[in-house]
């Protein structure tokens, strides 16, 4: 008996596409009785969610049911965006989960605070919905639906996050900024230095990279002020610190995905399994018919039961600080 992954699809969001990912998951893992239970529904199961969990419970006898509902999920078995799918990592019911200050960590799009995020111990995640903050979004616990934000110990070996940004621009020094607006960089109005990207790509694609002197976070661009010069970032950037513009490619970023796995994992044992969160953005900015970084993950851990989903954003370990990022891959690998 052991730790595995199903997947699967349907026509319609019924509880039998929930029953049929979780029941593949306990046939391959050789399981007769399930322990804990990582699902992830698409959106479509949206109205139906409790009707799902409740079935699962039934057939497998367990509430420890945790997962999110999303834009798509995935398994190590196959992706989907635009179907009624589920994906599902079922765990023996013999395995011991020992404590931890780690936390698998999920929350609806109008939850996350800086004071959850960093409250004690690592976290990693992400954020359920789609691209726009604005879709259908479901979190579940204990095998029932959630507001807000939840949260089980979990310790992972490793935890790999690829960002997959480009730098367009040198770095700035921030001279003003007044919340999310920044307003100057170098004393030049911060709209001028980011115009010449602006004619190149998609407002959505391009970020501002934070430079502490030893790591750069990667922030959205929200929108511009042409009157003001002044451009809205997702997350507020003190003055003195240094920034530059960038954007997200998603041929480099499948690119450098895999060389990290790659990195990470040599010399090492493969990991037994492995929860994976991804962004609807990242996957959208594909052609649709090949899904390069799920490509490079199957590549790099074959065999390994994976599960996971393409959700609004990723909650990461980064800088010593728990953040909520987009555009990323964040992989949490176990023994």
């Amino acid at each position: 008996m052991h730790i595995a992954s199903g997947y699967a699809h349907g026509p319609r969001p019924t509880p039998q596409v929930a029953i049929a990912a979780v029941s593949a998951a306990m046939a391959r893992g050789g399981l007769s009785q399930a322990g804990s239970i990582y699902l992830f529904l698409s959106m479509h199961f949206q109205h139906d969610i409790s009707n799902c969990l409740r079935a699962v419970t039934q057939v497998t006898g367990s509430f420890d049911i945790f997962g999110a509902s999303a834009a798509g999920v995935f398994s190590d078995q196959d992706w989907s965006l635009d179907a009624p799918a589920a994906a599902a990592l079922v765990l023996p019911a013999q395995m011991q989960r020992p404590s931890s200050s780690d936390y698998f960590s999920l929350a609806a799009p109008n939850t996350i605070n800086s004071h959850w995020l960093n409250q004690g111990g690592r976290r990693f995640g992400g954020i359920a919905g789609d691209a726009t903050g604005q879709g259908a979004y479901a979190i579940w616990q204990q095998g029932r639906p959630h507001t807000g934000f939840i949260q089980t110990p979990l310790t992972p070996r490793d935890i790999i996050v690829s960002q997959g940004f480009q730098a367009l621009s040198p770095f700035y020094t921030i001279t003003a900024s007044n919340g999310l607006m920044l307003d100057s960089l170098e004393h030049q109005p911060a709209y001028l230095t980011l115009k010449p990207w602006l004619n190149l790509h998609p407002l959505h694609h391009l970020m501002a990279g934070l430079n502490d002197g030893t790591h750069t976070t990667w922030i959205p661009v929200i929108g511009v002020d042409e009157r003001k010069q002044s451009v809205m970032l997702a997350h507020a950037a003190p003055p003195a610190m240094q920034l530059c513009w960038g954007h997200f490619d998603s041929q480099s970023a499948s690119h450098d995905l895999g060389l990290q796995l790659m990195r990470r994992l040599a010399g090492k044992r493969q990991p037994k399994w492995a929860l994976v969160i991804s962004g609807h953005r990242r996957v959208i900015a594909g052609n649709g018919l090949h899904e390069p970084d799920w490509s490079a993950i199957r590549c790099a851990l074959p065999g390994v039961p994976f599960a996971g989903f393409y959700g609004n954003g990723q909650i990461v370990p980064l800088a010593k600080s728990n953040q909520v990022v987009d555009n990323s891959v964040v992989i949490a690998l176990f023994d």
